[in-house]
């Protein structure tokens, strides 16, 4: 009863939250990396080489309850509505010239466009002949910008977002938000996320989240992830209401270890007119943010209830005790002993029978016969109880 009451707080009755969240990210990068740093096999370096901003790598814009920042990009620019190779990597697009098994207006199985029926060389790989297609030309080279399998946007663990967490428990009619109420105008302007320095502050360090879920960012940064960002609202209201802060939390949601469709991608294209675009394929973390809580305040009618239901328990708690020590311990018959008398009284005719009635055993006592045996006669003190 007690851990009901006062560890579970029964005495009060509680109400849920209702949650609205924005975010928003800040921070540039300048990929301008060496020449031996790319990989070998890009065809155009100078498409990477340039600076990113908030409105390049954060993409879409605006999401409810999440946000996707860019760590590793493929670009295939300037691509236009022509015939050309397919990339020999998709199944079914090597073939022979001297037995050609292109199909025209055929799709190539998870491929790029539509075959023409001609088996040409490969524009990847001189020695391979491949199916030609009408697609978007050229088609993708799904590589890896630089060498060593590093992130292209590496640096975006140095950005920052500013998190606006908005709840309200309707039962109380209190909204809160995780901004503190202060005078300090500069406050959010010099302020970071720290777990112990200062918990209480919305701007995070993307690094630092990935960081405290426990995972490495630039190994992340490669293939892409999920984060979730846990705001915990667990508030005491028979206080101050500006006591009501916000704790958080970090995890990983995707499987690091999956042994395929790791990580988290996405394509879209930026078109220029209605027959030339750029192919963006983009790798990044989508960090999830997840609010939940409860608020509660003094109420009597739950108080009453739990002492209510506490005390019939100590009732249930006898009768399970018995039990338990009757019919379950091992000295089962010890304790039947020592909680039942047993003794033998004279009935009518004169002869000894087991009694369990104690009223009865003390009243047919007293005329009990020779007959009965000496160790079953009750004694004073039995007679007393």
């Amino acid at each position: 009863m007690g851990v009901a009451i006062i560890y579970m707080k029964g005495y009060q009755t509680f109400s849920s939250i209702e949650s609205s969240t924005t975010t928003k990210v800040k921070g540039a990068a300048y990929t301008n990396f060496s020449t031996k740093e790319f990989n070998p096999h890009l065809r155009n370096i100078e498409d990477y080489r340039r600076i990113w901003d908030v409105a390049d790598y954060v993409v879409p814009p605006s999401e409810s309850g999440s946000f996707f920042v860019t760590t590793n990009i493929v670009i295939t620019s300037n691509q236009t509505q022509s015939t050309c190779p397919e990339d020999p990597e998709i199944p079914g697009a090597v073939c022979d010239p001297n037995n050609n098994t292109c199909q025209a207006g055929t799709p190539t199985l998870l491929g790029n466009g539509m075959m023409t029926g001609a088996c040409v060389t490969s524009d990847i790989n001189s020695k391979t002949n491949v199916c030609e297609i009408y697609a978007w030309c050229p088609v993708e080279q799904d590589l890896n910008p630089l060498i060593k399998n590093k992130a292209l946007l590496s640096a975006s663990k140095n950005f920052t977002v500013l998190i606006k967490n908005f709840v309200e428990f309707p039962k109380f009619n209190i909204r809160r938000r995780n901004i503190l109420d202060t005078s300090n105008k500069t406050y959010l302007r010099g302020c970071h996320y720290h777990p112990r320095t200062n918990p209480a502050c919305p701007i995070f360090v993307l690094g630092e989240i990935v960081a405290e879920a426990g995972e490495d960012y630039d190994a992340m940064a490669t293939k892409g992830g999920v984060i979730a960002i846990i705001i915990e609202w667990d508030c005491n209201f028979d206080y101050d209401e500006n006591y009501c802060i916000p704790k958080y939390s970090f995890r990983r949601l995707d499987d690091p270890k999956a042994k395929l469709a790791k990580g988290w991608n996405f394509r879209f294209a930026n078109y220029f007119s209605d027959n030339t675009r750029s192919l963006y394929k983009v790798y990044g973390i989508k960090y999830v943010v997840i609010v939940h809580g409860k608020g509660g305040k003094f109420n009597f009618v739950p108080l009453l209830i739990n002492i209510g239901s506490g005390l019939g328990l100590l009732a249930v708690a006898t009768v399970i005790g018995d039990i338990i020590v009757l019919y379950v311990l091992k000295k089962r018959k010890y304790y039947r002993s020592k909680k039942f008398q047993l003794a033998f009284v004279e009935d009518e005719e004169g002869s000894c029978k087991d009694k369990t009635d104690l009223a009865v055993r003390k009243r047919k006592n007293e005329n009990c016969n020779s007959d009965c045996p000496e160790t079953f006669k009750l004694n004073e003190s039995q007679q007393t109880k």
